[in-house]
């Protein structure tokens, strides 16, 4: 099958440090926030100026019964999640008892076989297209899901952190008129 994704230029983010990177996110995504008004939609900051505690964290590990990646829970000791638009956010933990973003799961249903944290909506193609990550191989590549395409499962970055990196760097606000 052929692929759908274009291939993605990481020489920028590549140069940084994880925490750089991560830094850069979520500058990136305040400044899209105001960009497309979206803020205006939510009681809740859309960018998460706070990180979760290690109790927190734990937490969240035992109720997923998984270990989280080590970038991810790097990205979520800085930011509960980031909500860029319907469809453009990094889930992750609530707000004061609310989800901003839809919630962080484990499902044995995108692929046979394998279980994957979904932690992502990436609607970039189709709305229900969502980030991934092998739960075989927490600190690997972040994967695409593309339920329009058959359900497609393609590379969508080497890294969480150089796919958050991808995800703010490529939104597009959607058109005025529709």
């Amino acid at each position: 099958m052929k692929q759908v994704l274009p291939a993605f230029d990481f020489t920028s983010a590549n140069a940084m440090s994880c925490e750089d990177r991560f830094t850069s996110v979520l500058d990136t995504a305040r400044l899209l926030v105001s960009r497309n008004g979206y803020q205006g939609f939510s009681d809740f900051s859309c960018v998460s100026a706070t990180g979760a505690t290690a109790d927190e964290l734990v937490a969240l590990e035992g109720e997923l019964g998984i270990s989280l990646p080590t970038e991810y829970r790097q990205f979520l000791k800085i930011a509960r999640y980031v909500k860029i638009d319907d469809g453009c956010e990094i889930g992750g933990l609530d707000a004061n008892g609310v989800y901003v973003t839809e919630r962080l799961w484990v499902s044995d249903q995108h692929k046979r076989g394998h279980k994957h944290i979904v932690f992502a909506n990436y609607w970039m193609y189709a709305d229900g297209d969502q980030l991934l990550i092998d739960a075989a191989d927490l600190n690997g590549p972040v994967y695409v899901y593309l339920h329009e395409y058959a359900g497609l499962i393609e590379t969508y970055a080497p890294s969480f952190s150089l796919a958050a990196w991808r995800l703010v760097n490529e939104y597009e606000p959607p058109d005025d008129d529709g």
